[in-house]
C-alpha cells in the first residue's frame, strides 16, 4: 500500500490545523494512501523523528509555517533523502507556500493538489551548513519574527510582524557590509539585506519580481542607508513591481555570495524567519535539490 507521512505544527498560526486533519486524512486514504501522522511537541523533535524514520513513504506533507518547512527540509537534505515534500500553509509567515500558489487555510486545495499533481524539482539555498527554501536575510527588522510574542502572533498574524518592526523605527543606523560575488565585491552601508530564493518575504511578495526557485540564482536586494524619511516612497515601489530597479536599492543576480558585516558588533542573521548562523555568511545554491508540490 501506499504510504505517506503528515507532519504538523499545533501551535502554527491560530493553531487550527488540528480541526481540519480529518479532511487530510480522507483526501490521502480515498487517493490510496495510508497516512502516517508526527505532531511536534518540542523544539528538535521533527528534525529527530525524521532522522529515524523508515524511507518508504511516497510523500511527506508538511503543515505550519516557513519556519517549520525549513526544519523538515533540512532534515530531510541532512539524511540524504529526495522524498516528495507537499506544503499545508498553517503558519503566521506562509511566504514560500504563497510562493508556491498555495492559500493560507486552503487545507482541501492543498491535499487536492499533491495526490493529483506530480512534483517538480527546486532549488534551495545553503548557508554556513544550513539549508534555507525561501529567504536568508541580515539587518534590521530580520530579528521581528523571533521577537514577537506567540499570543500576539496568533491574535493578529502578520499584522504582528509590522507592528514590531514599527518599534525598530527607532533604531535605524547604516550597517557596513561586503557582498562577494564570482564576479565583484562591493561595499555598501545598508540598513537590511535580502538573499532571495522566491520573489519575496514578510507579506511581500514582489520585492523580486524575476526570482526563481528553478533557476539555480540567488536575488540579493540591499537597502541602502538613506534618510528614513525616503524609505516611504521607496517601499512603495514594492506594490508594482519596480523595487529593484530603485537607486535606493542594491541588486544582484547571482549563484553564491559572500557576505561579511564590516561592523565587529552586528552579527545577527535569520533564514526562513528563524535565527541565523552568525557572520559572515557563506551562501550557495543547491539545484534542483528538493521535489515539492505546487503551482509554479
Amino acid at each position: 500500500m501506499k504510504k505517506c507521512k503528515l507532519i504538523y505544527n499545533p501551535h502554527s498560526g491560530n493553531k487550527t490545523f488540528k480541526f481540519d486533519l480529518d479532511i487530510c486524512f480522507s483526501i490521502f486514504q480515498q487517493a490510496g494512501y495510508e497516512v502516517h501522522v508526527f505532531r511536534t511537541i518540542q523544539n528538535g523533535d521533527i528534525r529527530q523523528h525524521i532522522l529515524n524514520m523508515n524511507t518508504d513513504y511516497d510523500f511527506v506533507v508538511v503543515s505550519g509555517g516557513d519556519g517549520t518547512i525549513n526544519i523538515v527540509v533540512n532534515a530531510l537534505i541532512e539524511r540524504g533523502l529526495d522524498i516528495p515534500l507537499g506544503v499545508i500553509p498553517s503558519g503566521t509567515a506562509n511566504d514560500f507556500a504563497a510562493f508556491l500558489d498555495l492559500k493560507t487555510g486552503s487545507v482541501e486545495e492543498a491535499c487536492q493538489l499533491i495526490v493529483h499533481e506530480k512534483p517538480k524539482k527546486i532549488d534551495i539555498g545553503l548557508v554556513n551548513g544550513q539549508c534555507f527554501i525561501n529567504v536568508c536575510a541580515g539587518g534590521l527588522f530580520t530579528n521581528v519574527s523571533q521577537n514577537v510574542d506567540k499570543d500576539l502572533k496568533t491574535a493578529l498574524g502578520s499584522l504582528s510582524y509590522y507592528l514590531k518592526g514599527i518599534e525598530q523605527l527607532a533604531n535605524f543606523r547604516k550597517i557596513p557590509f561586503r557582498i562577494t560575488t564570482e564576479e565583484k565585491s562591493i561595499e555598501e552601508n545598508l540598513y537590511l539585506f535580502l538573499v532571495l530564493n522566491s520573489a519575496g518575504t514578510g507579506g511581500f511578495n514582489h520585492i523580486a519580481p524575476s526570482a526563481s526557485i528553478t533557476d539555480g540564482m540567488f536575488d540579493f536586494v540591499g537597502i541602502k542607508a538613506k534618510p528614513v524619511i525616503e524609505l516611504p516612497i521607496l517601499f512603495l515601489k514594492i506594490f508594482n513591481g519596480e523595487f529593484v530597479k530603485d537607486s535606493g536599492v542594491v541588486y544582484l543576480k547571482q549563484k553564491s555570495f559572500k557576505i561579511e558585516c564590516l561592523d565587529k558588533h552586528f552579527y545577527e542573521t535569520t533564514i526562513d524567519g528563524e535565527k541565523g548562523p552568525d557572520m559572515p555568511l557563506d551562501i550557495s545554491v543547491l539545484p534542483k535539490r528538493l521535489s515539492i508540490f505546487g503551482r509554479f
